[in-house]
């Protein structure tokens, strides 16, 4: 069993929910820390909780907090590390991860015992795999994207990139929701297209279905081979989305689809104009909390007002459309 420790950072009250959410994407994006929460204590202030499977080094976690303390204004605190003691987290883990479904994907664990609904397209992903398992909203927000793309049979057979994949929950999606398509899936941690693979090997797709790379961005031959992409499925982070964008959108077909997540709301218009001038443009927006999803297309495509419109997908903090 994995030795577990948490990391707790106290910050005023006075923050907003956007700058929270950034100190806490430090921790769940740049640290990769197993499990992340955020919430107001007895005093109100903001509380950041991190949960790690190994020793999480201060050095490092003081460095990356200091951008985000200088941006709010807020005098840096130190992070305080805990060891938890020994108990069986997984199986608690497990308890407090129940299949989800989101549109007509069904995301479970290998503990679950009930059977899909109807009609409905299973993924199963381990509850160890926090980040990746369809629980937080830059996720659901590609996921719900993705539903509404292949909606009505269209792209049979589509070419599908999962960029920066972690547990390859999207591009296994995509093979639930069309078993003929195409996929490879990317991510320049060798932990994670290791974990990738052995995902798809749990959901029963062959290897030669499920292509598992290590690459760093669109460098790695295999993923320039492959294009171009009929959906390109990219839940990273808005700076490292906005470097990539000129490859993106060279990797793209003529009528392709791409899917940018791991947004924060207030970063969402950089991401669309960086886009915006590579010849691309908005065909939807999806905001789920604090977070948003962006569809692009290429902009000589025109935007089809019947079907699709950048502001009808709004859903709440709880969850709930809006």
């Amino acid at each position: 069993m994995p030795v577990l420790y948490t990391a707790r950072l106290q910050l005023d009250e006075c923050l907003t929910a956007r700058q929270i959410g950034s100190f806490e994407m430090v921790f769940s994006e740049l640290l990769d820390a197993a499990a992340t929460a955020h919430l107001r204590d007895d005093g109100g202030d903001w509380v950041i909780e991190a949960m790690f499977t190994g020793a999480p080094n201060s050095v490092i976690i003081d460095e990356l907090l200091a951008p985000c303390f200088a941006a709010s204004a807020h005098p840096p605190v130190p992070v305080v590390i805990d060891r938890l003691a020994d108990r069986d987290w997984l199986a608690e883990n497990r308890a407090a991860f129940p299949p989800r479904q989101i549109g007509r994907f069904w995301i479970f664990g290998n503990h679950v015992e009930a059977r899909p609904p109807p009609a409905s397209w299973p993924v199963q992903i381990e509850a160890a795999q926090a980040f990746g398992s369809g629980t937080h909203p830059t996720t659901e927000g590609c996921l719900r994207a993705l539903e509404d793309i292949l909606r009505g049979g269209r792209l049979r057979r589509p070419r599908c990139l999962d960029m920066g994949c972690g547990s390859a929950i999207l591009a296994l999606a995509a093979l639930r929701a069309r078993p003929a398509a195409g996929l490879v899936a990317a991510d320049n941690d060798p932990v994670a297209v290791r974990t990738a693979a052995e995902n798809g090997r749990i959901n029963r797709v062959a290897p030669r279905r499920l292509r598992a790379i290590h690459a760093h961005g669109y460098h790695a031959r295999q993923v320039r081979g492959a294009a171009p992409f009929d959906i390109i499925l990219a839940n990273i982070l808005a700076r490292p989305l906005c470097r990539m964008a000129g490859d993106q959108q060279a990797c793209l077909a003529d009528r392709g689809w791409l899917v940018l997540s791991g947004i924060l709301n207030h970063q969402a218009t950089m991401v669309e104009r960086r886009y915006a001038g590579q010849g691309l443009r908005l065909a939807r927006r999806i905001r789920i909390g604090e977070w948003t999803t962006l569809v692009m297309r290429p902009a000589r495509l025109g935007l089809r007002r019947s079907l699709w419109h950048p502001d009808h997908f709004l859903i709440t903090s709880s969850g709930l459309p809006a």
